[in-house]
């Protein structure tokens, strides 16, 4: 079987995207690439490479349900990394990752939300270790 190791997205601001996910999602700094048009972070398992997108290419911004990529994390403390989002000023479009249930900013969600980070990439957020079928935590 192969396990899912590395993920590279591309991004319009490379240093806003890393704040982003260093500090709402709660992932850790590795160092840049020797081009300096990269820079790698980690959930502790998983490389997530962070490449900076050419200035000369444009990338259409799409609606949630229609994304290039999104892609889904188990946080430890779901109401936290809510707050740290809402402080960032990320965009939350769900309050729930499956009903996909209206967004109501004073309240946290119970079980889960979709965030997009800068590039709008949607990021399915939960503390349900059984979110998804077929995954060990």
């Amino acid at each position: 079987m192969a396990h899912l190791r590395h993920l590279a997205l591309r991004c319009r601001n490379m240093e806003k995207s890393q704040r982003f996910y260093e500090e709402a999602i709660g992932w850790k700094f590795v160092g840049y690439r020797p081009s300096r048009q990269g820079l790698d972070l980690t959930d502790g398992v998983n490389n997530i490479t962070l490449l900076q997108q050419p200035s000369d290419q444009e990338r259409p911004v799409l609606d949630e349900g229609n994304e290039f990529i999104h892609f889904g994390v188990i946080v430890e403390d779901l109401k936290a990394c809510w707050h740290r989002c809402i402080s960032r000023g990320a965009e939350i479009v769900a309050s729930d990752v499956k009903q996909r249930t209206k967004v109501d900013l004073v309240q946290p969600p119970k079980d889960s939300f979709k965030v997009l980070d800068p590039d709008r990439n949607v990021i399915d957020v939960t503390d349900n270790k059984q979110e998804w079928r077929g995954v060990s935590v």
